[in-house]
């Protein structure tokens, strides 16, 4: 059984004035994972399908479509390349076949040049197993290669299937393929101990395939996640309860009761309540993976829905990411504290999730 996601083809671009923000957003939340846990769990997580969904949603690029991959992994890739923490090779079309090349060039910056001809090969790997193993209808059309000084690393790469035209997005992390033979259950979620959240999911997505896509839900293992075709976010079926009145809780909360934590001139509760999503995604991992879509209600998405992107809020956003970030670097305490308090407010009055 492997784990994929199930995106409908969205055409069009992201908006520069929309990727530019994703680049520094997605790096900020990536640097505090970093900072927090290390590469190595960062990798976990972006080779998770859904905690990659939620970050994806969280920072405001479309909560389900074939680009929430594309795009977010060439904002990663901006982001983190550079960073001498984490690399990123590879990318959509002739990105992806620019993947040799960029894996010399990261384990050159990353002083791991040992890896390069072993890194080359697994990527190849990856994309020939899920491109001829897993279906015989489907091409690769995005191919990223991720890893970190310590020479571990993911892979998250998208097809297209000729027969429903949706996009199936694969990812792997290295600490789940078997050395012996790549080619033996190789996807991260698959081995997870969060695989039975993902069932859960898939069982409410049942739903979403039986009404849009029809038949075509019985050629995918229990274990994809699986998206609809539809634009609209509908709360009774996309999301839990909890995550509404989670939603509920930080459209409501008062400002006031936070305010040492409003480390930017001018926040006002919009960006507050943006830093709170924030803070649950990286803090509250169970809540991203129970709930992706909640996070779509941070900032927004590039098409208006859940609601159209306030620009102000998204820059506010990022100056109050910034501005933790370079204040822990001077008292790490301080940051925790700013952070996890953040993430409490996700609680609400205390209940467990």
């Amino acid at each position: 059984m492997h784990s994929k996601t199930i995106l409908p083809l969205h055409g069009g671009k992201a908006p520069r004035w929309l990727f530019n923000r994703m680049v520094k957003l997605g790096g900020e939340i990536a640097t505090v994972v970093i900072d927090e846990y290390g590469s190595d769990e960062f990798l976990r997580r972006i080779s998770d399908p859904m905690w990659f969904q939620a970050f994806s949603c969280a920072i405001g690029y479309d909560w389900h479509s074939s680009g929430t991959t594309t795009v977010t992994m060439g904002a990663l890739k901006e982001a983190l390349n550079g960073s001498g923490e984490v690399y990123i090779a590879g990318g959509k079309g002739k990105q992806g076949l620019m993947t040799p090349e960029e894996i010399t060039k990261g384990t050159d910056e990353l002083n791991i040049a040992g890896e390069a001809e072993r890194f080359k090969e697994l990527s190849r790997l990856a994309a020939k197993v899920d491109s001829a193993m897993v279906y015989d209808r489907v091409g690769i059309y995005h191919h990223t290669f991720i890893f970190n000084r310590n020479g571990k690393w993911a892979v998250v790469q998208q097809a297209i299937d000729q027969e429903t035209n949706y996009a199936i997005r694969f990812q792997w992390i290295d600490e789940q393929t078997d050395p012996e033979d790549i080619t033996n259950e190789p996807h991260a979620g698959i081995l997870t101990p969060l695989h039975k959240k993902t069932l859960d999911l898939t069982a409410r997505s049942n739903k979403w395939a039986k009404e849009h896509i029809g038949e075509t839900i019985e050629e995918f293992e229990r274990g994809s996640i699986i998206f609809p075709a539809r634009h609209r976010i509908v709360p009774q079926i996309d999301m839990s309860r909890r995550a509404m009145e989670i939603i509920k809780n930080l459209n409501d909360m008062n400002i006031e009761e936070y305010k040492e934590l409003l480390l930017v001139k001018g926040v006002g509760r919009a960006t507050l309540r943006s830093l709170a999503f924030i803070s649950s995604l990286i803090y509250d991992k169970e809540l991203s993976y129970r709930d992706p879509v909640m996070y779509a209600y941070n900032l927004g998405g590039k098409d208006g829905i859940p609601f159209k992107i306030d620009r102000s809020v998204y820059d506010s956003t990022i100056k109050g990411m910034q501005q933790i970030i370079d204040e822990a670097r001077m008292d790490r305490f301080e940051k925790l504290n700013a952070f996890r308090r953040l993430e409490k407010l996700s609680r609400g009055s205390g209940d467990q999730l």
